[in-house]
């Protein structure tokens, strides 16, 4: 009971922490009400995604039924894809995973303590996340979120047979979203950099060009 209050109480905290992440780099109120949405469809898709992946979706409305964090990012991706939230994401989730480290879940098959591990990562992503354009936190996040997820799987229990999906094939969907959100932001600025050439190597008209129009 007592591990039960003090993941719940680790959840909260996570909430909370994401909110004022997000809200010293995007004050404006509506920006932080989408984020709350964002983080309240990600928990639900979280719990749903739990029963999808180890209970079946017959037990998605038993209280006992956890939560998957492989699908919370969802919710933020859908509402406030913007690079405050997702830099906000990483220090929220390695508190939740502290919750779980105190409740004894989500450990490896051998008992390794593979949500302090997790935690650990997850607290180090905030500076390499700014080291590049803020454009692509949303990716970056992405990438790195599924390739940690497929690192512990080789410690990490298999799902029950008969599962719709396998935390592995969820891990190598947000590799996928990360490289395409990635692979599309160099393209844009690729574009970006061609045009400006093109127009830069035109010749302006002016009072002493050859080109002016008559």
């Amino acid at each position: 009971m007592i591990r039960a209050f003090l993941q719940l109480a680790a959840w909260c905290a996570a909430f909370w922490l994401a909110v004022w992440l997000h809200a010293r780099r995007e004050p404006g109120p509506r920006a932080r009400m989408r984020f709350a949405l964002a983080l309240g469809l990600g928990a639900l898709l979280a719990r749903i995604g739990h029963s999808v992946l180890f209970g079946g979706a017959g037990r998605m409305l038993d209280p006992r039924e956890g939560f998957s964090v492989l699908f919370l990012p969802i919710g933020v991706l859908a509402f406030e894809p913007s690079p405050a939230a997702f830099s906000a994401l990483p220090l929220a989730l390695a508190m939740a995973r502290l919750g779980c480290l105190v409740a004894g879940c989500c450990r490896g098959v051998g008992g390794e303590p593979l949500p302090l591990v997790e935690a650990s990562v997850l607290a180090l992503l905030p500076p390499i996340l700014s080291r590049g354009a803020p454009e692509d936190h949303a990716g970056r996040f992405a990438f790195a979120f599924g390739g940690l997820r497929l690192f512990e799987s080789p410690w990490r229990a298999p799902v029950p047979g008969g599962a719709v999906a396998t935390p592995e094939l969820v891990a190598f969907a947000w590799i996928g979203v990360g490289a395409l959100l990635l692979g599309l932001r160099r393209c844009r600025r690729l574009v970006t950099k061609l045009w400006r050439l093109k127009h830069a190597s035109e010749p302006q008209a002016g009072p002493h060009s050859t080109h002016a129009v008559t």
